[in-house]
């Protein structure tokens, strides 16, 4: 902390009653700010006055700090003495200089409290000039979740006690219902089963990172500063770990025949490279190249690029699936779709899939899948197959190996044991074994010894 500057004049109760009344004193603290006393015609207690001048526009703005001790005993915030004095005008010098900051980044400055609302809109701002793909779930989120509990309190109020509660509040309370707008909100029951509590403990972990996001960036652009007692809240533990749901044996096949129309050629795209459905839906044609055997992916969920690479039965069906079409045309078609909320298009929209894959595997008599699934399925074959883990995340499109750890790491013991079973070294060194190249000069050895 920096040292109070002294002073002769202003420093203590009895050198002040010494100086003139009705007349501001002086103090320069630095370059540009001031600390002002001034003590009442009628002799009653002085007050303390932070002047700040900006060179840039050349003005001098003021701040009332509070009453001097000159009479009464200071109480650090409505009288103070010298050094809590120079304390308060420097909170203010920072405070208007952050603001002035902001404003000529394009900020509005906050009049009042930085509340929870200012930083979730600055958040969302932030996404939406970074061009996050996720902004329209996660502005759904906060007004959701976020803003009827928290919005309205000062960033600078929060707790950790008072985040918890909200924290836990979240996750006993029942899942939100969807479908129809309603004037108010509507909850399912709450969660009584372990499974139902998993669920929405996880969804409350997601919702604290998007709390957490918002005020950290808050706090690191400046809009708050001090303690950031957000960043102690620990989410549950050991709730986001459920088994992944994969098809098996003949599911696929059974899933394929029963789809339908254009939905048919979508599954079996999401079979073949484990793509996500928004990202097979933005595909072109010419994004599939047959000599180097990829699917480009031109923007995953992360906003980056990456090449899908496939083997040679995926590679000889989207050979035969793109013969004869322009390089330029959507890949994967929606056609001959009645559209009524959402504009006319022959592209796959959000939702789109839901409804044709509930269809598709009650048709097929398997247990429910998602469209999500069919890309657990093709990360669960490459694991099972032997491939190594940061391999698969290359292909899924994640920088590292934590997701696919997360959700297959139960197939890695069965995956290590196939592959060691395929790429063991075959030496026959070993007792007993049928290759062993020693057994058999054993076997010669003896019988030549009979034949003696």
């Amino acid at each position: 902390m920096a040292r109070t500057k002294r002073s002769a004049a202003l420093g203590t109760r009895n050198s002040r009653l010494a100086l003139e009344m009705q007349r501001d004193h002086t103090e320069t603290l630095s370059a540009g700010r001031y600390l002002i006393y001034r003590r009442p015609g009628n002799g009653a207690n002085g007050s303390w006055v932070a002047r700040l001048y900006d060179p840039k526009t050349r003005k001098m703005s003021r701040e009332p700090l509070g009453h001097a001790d000159d009479f009464l005993e200071s109480d650090g915030i409505k009288v103070l003495d010298y050094k809590q004095a120079c304390t308060k005008a420097g909170f203010w010098f920072k405070e208007r200089e952050r603001r002035a900051l902001l404003a000529e980044g394009g900020d509005i400055p906050h009049d009042g409290p930085y509340t929870v609302v200012d930083a979730m809109r600055d958040y969302l701002v932030y996404l939406r000039k970074k061009g996050s793909r996720s902004l329209s779930i996660i502005e759904t989120t906060i007004n959701a979740h976020i803003l009827p509990v928290l919005g309205a309190t000062p960033v600078e109020g929060l707790t950790k006690k008072r985040i918890d509660e909200w924290r836990v509040g979240l996750a006993e309370t029942g899942r939100r219902k969807t479908g129809r707008v309603r004037e108010e909100p509507e909850h399912l029951p709450a969660p009584t089963t372990p499974e139902e509590m998993r669920k929405r403990r996880d969804t409350s972990n997601r919702i604290l990172t998007n709390l957490k996001a918002a005020l950290n960036l808050a706090h690191q652009d400046g809009k708050v500063q001090g303690a950031a007692p957000w960043r102690d809240v620990k989410p549950f533990k050991n709730v986001g770990n459920s088994r992944v749901r994969f098809l098996q044996g003949e599911e696929p096949r059974l899933l394929v025949e029963a789809c339908e129309g254009d939905f048919k050629s979508l599954v079996i795209g999401g079979l073949a490279s484990g793509a996500r459905y928004g990202e097979l839906g933005r595909c072109r044609v010419k994004d599939f190249s047959a000599k180097p055997k990829t699917l480009f992916i031109e923007f995953g969920k992360n906003g980056k690029s990456r090449y899908i690479h496939l083997d040679d039965e995926a590679v000889a069906w989207f050979a035969s699936f793109t013969k004869g079409r322009d390089s330029e045309e959507t890949l994967f078609r929606h056609t001959g779709v009645d559209r009524v909320k959402r504009k006319v298009s022959d592209d796959w929209m959000p939702y789109d899939q839901v409804h044709l894959m509930k269809k598709a595997w009650k048709k097929a008599g398997i247990t429910k899948v998602t469209f999500h699934e069919l890309r657990h399925t093709y990360a669960s074959n490459l694991i099972l197959q032997g491939m190594q883990l940061l391999y698969v995340a290359a292909q899924l499109g994640h920088s590292d190996t934590r997701m696919v750890e997360k959700y297959y790491g139960h197939l890695v013991p069965s995956a290590v044991a196939m592959a060691v079973k395929k790429h063991g070294p075959k030496l026959g060194i070993f007792e007993g074994s049928k290759e062993n190249p020693l057994d058999e000069k054993v076997r010669v050895a003896k019988k030549s010894s009979r034949v003696k």
